[in-house]
């Protein structure tokens, strides 16, 4: 079987795996600090587990409702039917029996929309800014060291050639030394990988960016077994400003008390937030009707299996290096003209393009669905008004007929006279008939011209949308990720409150709508009321997380 062959098993492993790998990679050694070595691989092991039924469940749900994303996946399990191939819900609506679940059912997904709007809108920014935080010091690098190249090779300076290059690469590394071209930059690579609005390119390029995770974790891998590790760190008005350096000793559980908990439960949503891949599970999955139900879940294990050992030792190799001087962005720890430190950044700037358009594809449906879904909002309120007035007008013209015919009983003799009077008129209007119907012939011949506009468009209407869309979009999340400085804690409270309802929530509903009259009651009330106590923790962590001054 093809790995990049469509639909393939391994394609679908690349994909979800190249989805999560570039989420939380280097906040994991900060949450085995937090945690502590043995309880942060407990931690780890408990939300592989738990995730990997939340993206089965969907999975399935996708394929028995038989749709292409997750807002229909809700609407039509509201509904409780399968959808019928190439129809829209509009069409659905008309033929539901009970309108009140329909009416339910399209405000829930209307609902959906906008959460994964706000959700992608908030995550998109985040990764612009990681991205443009990697590439700024490789370019300060190449500035830095393209100078050196002529006395380490003197017979560069008589090479026009080693000249043209040479003010090229230096021409690019001061132009992208700053954050906002830095940004405006990758938001053109993801509009062209997006352009198709499926993850046909997207699937080309994720093979790449699993080597390039897997790349950058062996890199950290080595650092940790490496015998060249870093000092230990000085205290004091002398001692050197770096932090390349460790401090204090390998914990395995940093849990001393109660209070600790809330901190856990913070690191759970970094982790949580290193599993998500949601939002992409129905889109990529939707033509793999042919698969049974054993591929599937040997798909679900894979994905899961390689993103717990992935995270372990990432995990545990930063923090065995750093310790207690173990930094959110364990980037930051390493010398920044260090080769391999170097190699990583370009790994996760190639991991990270791949993870925002994975994003991006996602949130152009949800942005589509809702500007359509204000727009008909709008239209139905303008021509209930109109309905309205037009009642008015009826009521009102009638009563003006009442009057006009007592007028008419009245003047009996003046209303004669005057209809014989108007038989004249009858001819005016069947030329005036005529000339409409000779309008209407040349306005067909002027469409049939082959001078047509329409037949000078490649692109359709739709297409067209679409494109405008992704132009809005990447405009607003390039402009939000050049105002915000830090992403820490908002990344905290996305991955507790709006991942949480697509990683908790959606799943539940889905599995309780599905399949819970299909298994044990004892053990599908436990797996929801697991998946909830989780959610309602997860959120309550992420906005303590956001008020706590640190």
């Amino acid at each position: 079987m093809s790995i990049i062959r469509k639909d393939s098993f391994f394609s679908i492993c690349f994909l979800l795996i190249s989805a999560a790998t570039g989420m939380g990679v280097l906040t994991l050694p900060w949450a085995f600090r937090q945690t502590g070595l043995f309880l942060g691989i407990i931690v780890l092991l408990y939300w592989s587990i738990l995730c990997s039924t939340t993206i089965y469940f969907l999975i399935m749900g996708g394929l028995h409702y038989k749709v292409s994303n997750i807002t229909e996946l809700m609407y039509y399990s509201i509904l409780g039917e399968a959808k019928i191939e190439n129809t829209p819900i509009e069409v659905e609506l008309s033929s539901v029996g009970s309108k009140k679940r329909a009416k339910i059912a399209s405000k829930v997904a209307a609902l959906c929309d906008v959460l994964i709007l706000f959700d992608c809108l908030f995550i998109i920014p985040c990764l612009l800014i990681f991205l443009s935080d990697f590439l700024i010091p490789i370019n300060i690098l190449v500035q830095q060291e393209l100078p050196k190249l002529s006395v380490r090779y003197p017979g560069l300076e008589k090479s026009s050639l080693a000249k043209l290059f040479y003010n090229l690469f230096f021409s690019i590394s001061l132009f992208f030394t700053e954050r906002y071209r830095c940004i405006i930059f990758f938001c053109v690579i993801v509009f062209l990988l997006c352009i198709p609005n499926n993850f046909s390119a997207v699937k080309l390029v994720s093979v790449l960016s699993v080597f390039s995770s897997v790349s950058t974790a062996i890199i950290i891998i080595y650092f940790g077994l490496s015998s060249n590790q870093p000092p230990e760190c000085q205290s004091g008005i002398m001692a050197p400003n770096t932090n390349f350096c460790r401090k204090g000793k390998i914990e395995l559980f940093n849990y001393s008390s109660i209070r600790e908990f809330w901190r856990i439960t913070s690191v759970s949503n970094i982790i949580l937030f290193s599993h998500f891949c949601h939002l992409i599970l129905i889109p990529t999955t939707k033509n793999i009707h042919h698969m049974s139900t054993r591929k599937i879940k040997g798909i679900v294990l894979t994905f899961v299996s390689a993103i717990f050992i992935f995270n372990c030792s990432v995990g545990i190799s930063g923090y065995s290096i750093f310790r207690l001087n173990t930094l959110p962005n364990i980037i930051s720890n390493f010398a920044y003209n260090n080769p391999l430190v170097v190699l990583a950044r370009v790994y996760l700037i190639l991991s990270l393009t791949v993870t925002v358009c994975m994003e991006i594809i996602p949130l152009i449906d949800s942005f589509s669905s809702t500007i359509m879904f204000l727009f008909k909002s709008i239209g139905s309120l303008i021509n209930k008004r109109k309905s309205e007035i037009e009642m008015t007008s009826s009521i009102k013209n009638s009563e003006l007929n009442l009057t006009a015919k007592v007028d008419e009983e009245t003047n009996s003799n003046q209303c004669t006279s005057t209809l014989a009077s108007s038989v004249n008129l009858t001819p005016y209007f069947g030329i005036n008939e005529q000339k409409e119907k000779s309008n209407e012939q040349i306005d067909l011949s002027g469409k049939k011209c082959p001078c047509n506009r329409s037949n000078f468009m490649f692109l359709s209407k739709d297409k067209l949308f679409k494109i405008l869309n992704l132009i809005i979009v990447l405009t607003f999340s390039g402009i939000m990720a050049v105002e915000f400085s830090s992403v820490a804690k908002l990344i905290q409270v996305t991955g507790g409150t709006l991942d949480g309802i697509f990683v908790f929530i959606i799943p539940a509903w889905i599995y309780y709508s599905t399949y819970f009259k299909h298994h044990y009651k004892i053990f599908g009330i436990t797996l929801l009321s697991l998946y909830l106590v989780n959610y309602v923790v997860a959120s309550l962590s992420g906005i303590v997380g956001l008020f706590k001054v640190e």
